[in-house]
């Protein structure tokens, strides 16, 4: 099996022509969901080391800030100004940037002119002239998801945007909307050694279509880099995987299976679960550009060492077997009220 190569500064080129794998990075951590929002220094720092190591596409959102993530207010942390706050001091043409609109944040509309006015504030906490790649969040229907990939249409064709994605939507609504509206450069989808529900048939119709997969917590949340320690106790500490006898279960599964093979690569859990999926991707021929989105530099730095790593197919098969095993879901009932889980076949 092809080692995965880091992505580079062609990425707007490759989320269009869905050639080439690499990681990026999700830098939702830095101020949402995983506790307090990072310090602007460290940030800063954060965002520094990570494009110095050559992983050069960032993923960012709207909602992605301090308090209310639904809502403004005086002293909220944005994630897209942490961002730009870094990305202002290197050449535009060396990296490239993917935020998100939440259709939920605006009364559930994807009309051209709601979608604009989001857009162009997302542009002015960035501080770019365009985005290389804009999503929809989360689908509210197929006729939303419909209506966001038209008003992305316009946009892309104004030059605001560079790549049109969506976020969440099974493989049969993905095609009508590919087919009769616009192409879609890529979908960003859950995916990992936990979370293998997209496989079925999102993946079949990404590949069929050239898609690009951009994967999100392909290390389940931090679940996938340890076999010791307690649940976390911000937003993650809610979900089925870590909590009770679930989350012990998940953990002996993690040592079975894991850990030998971690010892025989003499590599991370997280640099083996990043390369599983290289080679994942590979085995159902789709490209993927995982974003993990570790906020220790020790950790990013860790991650970029798991495109250097081989895995035989015995070994695949070793670890594609999780998946059957893994217990409880990957989110409450909230969370896949807006996924994939709650999509409705044509």
């Amino acid at each position: 099996m092809m080692k995965a190569t880091s992505t580079s500064k062609a990425l707007p080129a490759k989320v269009g022509d869905g050639k080439s794998s690499g990681l990026g990075y999700g830098c939702m951590g830095i101020t949402a969901f995983y506790g307090d929002p990072m310090r602007d220094e460290d940030s800063f720092e954060l965002l520094k080391s990570v494009y110095e190591l050559g992983v050069r596409h960032f993923d960012t959102a709207e909602i992605y800030k301090s308090g209310n993530f639904m809502a403004d207010a005086l002293g909220d942390k944005y994630n897209e100004i942490a961002l730009g706050n870094f990305i202002k001091t290197v050449p535009r043409d060396s990296y490239t940037v993917a935020t998100k609109y939440m259709p939920q944040k605006h009364e559930s509309k994807n009309d051209y002119e709601t979608v604009k006015g989001a857009l162009l504030a997302s542009l002015e906490k960035l501080g770019l002239e365009y985005v290389d790649l804009y999503y929809c969040h989360r689908m509210t229907s197929l006729e939303g998801a419909m209506e966001f990939a038209a008003s992305a249409k316009r946009l892309k064709e104004e030059g605001l945007i560079q790549a049109i994605g969506l976020s969440e939507i099974r493989g049969s609504w993905l095609k009508k909307v590919y087919t009769e509206v616009c192409p879609i450069n890529a979908v960003q989808q859950e995916w990992s050694l936990m979370t293998r529900n997209l496989e079925d048939e999102l993946i079949p119709v990404c590949k069929e279509l050239g898609v690009v997969i951009v994967a999100y917590s392909p290390l389940y949340r931090n679940f996938l880099t340890s076999v010791s320690g307690s649940a976390p106790t911000d937003w993650r500490g809610t979900l089925p995987r870590y909590q009770g006898e679930a989350f012990d279960k998940n953990l002996q599964l993690m040592k079975e299976v894991m850990l030998p093979l971690a010892d025989k690569f003499s590599c991370s859990l997280a640099q083996l679960s990043l390369a599983w999926l290289f080679h994942r991707a590979e085995e159902m021929g789709v490209v993927v550009i995982p974003i993990p989105g570790s906020t220790k530099i020790t950790n990013v730095t860790s991650n970029k060492g798991s495109t250097e790593i081989e895995i035989n197919v015995e070994d695949m098969k070793a670890l594609n077997s999780m998946a059957d095993k893994v217990v409880g879901e990957r989110g409450g009932k909230d969370y896949t009220s807006g996924g994939i889980e709650n999509q409705a076949d044509l």
